[in-house]
């Protein structure tokens, strides 16, 4: 019975009452060590089993924290055979990342996705219980798969109970997750615990000098009276000086230890240093070390070990106190045999690591041991766990060449895995053992590069970079182009587009006569691309169009995924509808299919805006909503910054105001710490747009004011980020006329926007002008007939109608609102059929209340009330998808999509999926990147 628990026992048991009716649910129990989380642990566990769970389980070792999957292969080796049950992509990479299969390329979260599909699968049988004990010490890879597994649970019957020490490491990756502290025990059950546990009778001067140092550890309090003798504890002979739970709970163990059989020390030592508990290798170690089985008898009597199909200690502070206090040589020795029987097969990196633990000086065969163990975790996916086996492979190197080589794969491997500052200084390691103009200092400095760029240098980057290039350029001009590519990506970073098309420019000479065709046509894209940012649209068609075949061919998933969304994007900005459509749908396609989440997220946000434009906007909402979910969950904080604000600018159009300022202000806030200067630009005009809306002018015209300032200095192109219009309306509706001439002028002197943009200039002159008015309006209007923006064109219906109201033009003045009217109705556009309907009532006509699109509206008004998850969710189940293909499309298990459907239902008070299609056939368009 566990004492002083009854709140965490509760909980988790309300969450098991709630598995077996069909909800997930997770928590991570965080505390120090000898806390309690793993008697919590073993009590949810025993929970399970009364009410006839599937339990799985697997714990972290320090000693296996650098094998990439090996906690996630613990924890689904009894659910493997249902691999054939969920997406053939997903299984294809859980088995090249457990080890199962030879490796093949896959993305970095087809492996969580997979682990997902694989509890749903298994959940469909009956409820789980996943339980993960010693997180922190888990490898990386493990240790994401559970955090992305726990953030994306709903309705499959399965929860997650996690235990790890309060990392802040840990904690950054679960956040958002439900966490609990599990605090020291009070008074009464601590006293409680001594007085049960103690192996003889406690004094109460002992008994309050043994609580006063646990300060509440139940591990303390159970084994630091197990170090003192009879008397000790009775208060007839002293204490041996003040109590320190720490350092008393090793002491403690020292001491059990000490009184043990050599033969007991050396195999507790031997299952100290195994990387894997299995009861079969560790017999055949005892075998190879002549230690006989019986020699573990006296440990497990002692408890201080348990056989049950695998050698478990009884605590970690146990197995590290073992493993430490054995003499060196006798370690090493130790990890010697087990690297003979390692097996290399299921875990490769076993054995390196192995003789890596037993050498004692550089040893060139071991470092390439690691080496080839560092290049297989990062085949499989493992790049944290990569990059420390190619450190320890260069530190275990006799030679300067080869451990400069590995300080710099080991670098390039930190830096991906955002731990760019160690990167930096294995990249100052190697530098040091190149001789200087030799051919391995381009490689230092490609990677410094890199590196760079990742701790937000990319002027830093673009200058060491380019300096290389041209070092190089006569002797290797495709490698020089190479690098000039790198440089001019960090023109990407910090907005300089110009300078972007300079670097770009130069390596596509370098490329010029079939140095290498894919290259130079990638660099072609990347200049097209500053060119469209730029306005520069003939530029940009010439070098964008033949590029296509790339962009929408077979291999895309091996192309940056922003490079090639970036390519539709510049479509939208200047009305390539086809391009940006052919490009976007095939990529978003692509990527559900080889379930890439990493190649989904930006051009999720590509196609947000894009259908934003198009006047799908329920589509706009979902795909945004989608792709900030999923940038939240795998903690891409840039790519979350850009979903953020677009999100937050289509809650804006509708109306949903608390959630777009949240939004918005939370990209800002993001833009800030990541200086991203371009993307706090489209945060603003969120802001600006939503207060616009809102009726809230200054406040617009201040926030319009802020993101003209910055896109000035990035030289934006006006079909970028459409704030121009707006902020020219809301200077004139604040009544700052010559500001707003102004306002007109710097638009109009601003390249770029394709036909929205001569909409827009004629809209701002018509709202500006007196006796011209009208001319303008009905120019504006010619440019909407083919600039494919029904929201734009019904902006400027309300503004022609505004006018002609004023003018006394009634009948005329209705004849645009009520056009206004069932555009804004039908696009969901709350805050302007609003002010439309204002508008008409002052031109006293009835058709105020009653236009044929507000009735359409009213049919369909539940939409509204849908989140941006169900959205995308009813989006895809009006195309025809069963819940089966909707749930691997959103890497969402099928009984979680039941239930969002269910809800889907209830909100829009329907009853099958063909009410639900058309309903959202409307919303939809022509438009199936979705499918």
């Amino acid at each position: 019975m566990l004492l002083g628990r009854q709140r965490e026992i509760a909980h988790i048991e309300d969450l098991l009452n709630g598995a077996t009716e069909g909800t997930s649910a997770a928590v991570l129990l965080h505390g120090e060590a000898g806390i309690g989380k793993s008697s919590l642990l073993k009590a949810a566990i025993d929970a399970a089993s009364a009410r006839d769970l599937g339990v799985l389980r697997t714990r972290g070792y320090e000693s296996e924290s650098d094998i990439p999957f090996a906690g996630l292969l613990e924890l689904l080796t009894p659910l493997l055979p249902l691999r054939d049950r969920i997406p053939e992509v997903q299984a294809r990479a859980l088995g090249s990342a457990l080890a199962l299969e030879a490796p093949t390329p896959f993305d970095r979260f087809a492996v969580p996705a997979g682990m997902l599909s694989l509890l749903a699968a298994a959940a469909e049988e009956r409820p789980y219980l996943v339980v993960a004990d010693d997180v922190h010490w888990l490898d990386d890879a493990s240790r994401e798969a559970l955090s992305f597994v726990a953030r994306r649970l709903g309705a499959e019957g399965v929860v997650l109970v996690f235990a790890a020490r309060p990392v802040d490491e840990v904690l950054a990756a679960f956040e958002g997750i439900e966490s609990r502290a599990v605090a020291p025990l009070a008074d009464a059950d601590a006293a409680a615990l001594l007085r049960r546990e103690a192996p003889s009778h406690v004094s109460e001067k002992v008994a309050a000098d043994l609580l006063a140092s646990a300060h509440g550890n139940p591990l303390a309090l159970t084994e630091i009276p197990r170090g003192l003798s009879p008397d000790q504890l009775a208060g007839r002979e002293p204490l041996a000086g003040p109590l320190q739970a720490g350092d008393r709970i090793e002491d403690a163990f020292a001491r059990q230890l000490a009184d043990l059989p050599a033969a007991t020390r050396e195999a507790l030592l031997i299952a100290a240093a195994m990387q894997t508990g299995r009861h079969d290798i560790y017999l055949k170690a005892l075998e190879l070390r002549g230690v006989p089985k019986s020699a573990l008898d006296a440990a497990v009597s002692a408890q201080m070990i348990a056989l049950d199909g695998r050698v478990e200690f009884f605590h970690p502070l146990l197995r590290s106190a073992v493993y430490h206090a054995a003499d060196p040589i006798q370690r090493r020795s130790v990890h010697a045999t087990l690297a003979e029987l390692a097996d290399t097969v299921a875990t490769p990196g076993r054995r390196a690591w192995h003789l890596a633990a037993a050498a004692d000086a550089p040893d060139e065969q071991v470092a390439e041991a690691l080496e080839e163990a560092a290049a297989e975790a990062r085949s499989r996916g493992g790049i944290l766990a990569a990059a420390r086996a190619y450190e320890r492979a260069a530190n275990l190197s006799t030679d300067d060449a080869a451990r400069a080589r590995r300080l710099l794969e080991a670098a390039s491997d930190y830096a991906q895995a955002n731990q760019a500052d160690h990167a930096l200084a294995l990249v100052g390691a190697a530098q040091e053992l190149v001789p200087a103009d030799s051919a391995p200092t381009t490689e230092v400095v490609r990677v410094r590069g890199r590196v760079e760029m990742r701790r937000g240098a990319p002027v830093v980057a673009h200058d060491l970079l380019v300096a290389e290039a041209e070092r190089i350029a006569a002797e290797d001009p495709g490698n020089a182009a190479w690098l000039l590519l790198e440089a001019a990506g960090a023109h990407m970073m910090t907005g300089d587009m110009e300078a972007l098309i300079r670097t770009g420019d130069r390596a596509r000479a370098l490329l010029a006569g079939g140095l290498n065709p894919p290259m130079e046509v990638l660099a072609g894209v990347l200049v097209g691309e500053a060119h469209a940012a730029l306005g520069h649209e003939a530029e940009a068609d010439a070098l964008l169009d033949p590029a296509m075949p790339l962009l929408t061919g077979e291999y895309v998933l091996a192309l940056p995924s922003e490079l090639v969304a970036m390519a539709g994007q510049c479509g939208i900005w200047y009305e390539r509808w086809d391009r940006a459509t052919a490009v976007l749908d095939h990529l978003v396609a692509t990527a559900r299919q080889a379930s890439a989440i990493n190649h989904l997220i930006f051009p999720l946000v590509s196609q947000s805006i894009m259908d934003y434009r198009q006047g799908r906007w329920a589509n706009a909402l979902a795909d945004a909503g989608e792709a900030a979910r999923l940038a939240r969950e795998t903690a891409l904080r840039p790519l979350l910054t850009f979903a953020l604000a677009v999100l937050a600018h289509a809650e804006a159009g509708m109306g949903r105001r608390d959630d777009a300022r949240a939004h918005a202000r939370e990209a800002l806030h993001l833009a800030e710490e990541l200086d991203g200067t371009s993307v706090a630009i489209y945060a603003l005009n969120a802001l600006a747009f939503d207060a616009l809306g809102a009726g809230e002018i200054e406040s617009a015209v201040e926030l319009y004011d802020r993101a003209f300032r910055s896109a000035t200095k990035l030289r934006m192109q006006r079909g970028l980020i459409q704030f121009g219009a707006d902020r020219v309306e809301a200077l004139a509706r604040a009544g700052r006329t010559d500001a707003a001439f102004q306002a007109l002028e710097e638009f109009a002197d601003t390249p770029g926007g394709g036909h929205w943009a001569s909409a827009a200039l004629a809209r701002c002159r018509g709202i500006l002008a007196d006796r011209t008015a009208e001319h303008h309006f009905i120019t504006a209007l010619s440019h909407h007939e083919r600039d494919g923006q029904p929201f734009e064109r019904a902006r400027t219906q309300l503004a022609y109608g505004e006018r002609l109201r004023r003018d006394r033009r009634r009948a005329d003045a209705r004849e645009q609102l009520t056009q206004a009217l069932d555009t804004f109705e039908r696009l969901s556009a709350t805050p302007w059929a609003d002010r439309t309907r204002v508008e008409m009532r002052a031109t006293g006509g009835a058709a105020a209340e009653g236009g044929a699109a507000e009735r359409e509206a009213v049919a369909a008004a539940g939409l509204e009330e849908l989140t941006a998850h169900e959205l995308q969710i009813a989006r895809l189940v009006a195309y025809g998808d069963t819940n089966r293909q909707v749930a691997a499309k959103l890497f969402l298990s099928p009984k979680t999509i039941e239930y969002h459907l269910s809800q889907i239902y209830r909100k829009l008070d329907l009853r099958s999926r063909t009410q639900l299609a058309s309903l959202m056939a409307q919303e939809m368009g022509s438009s199936k990147t979705a499918a």
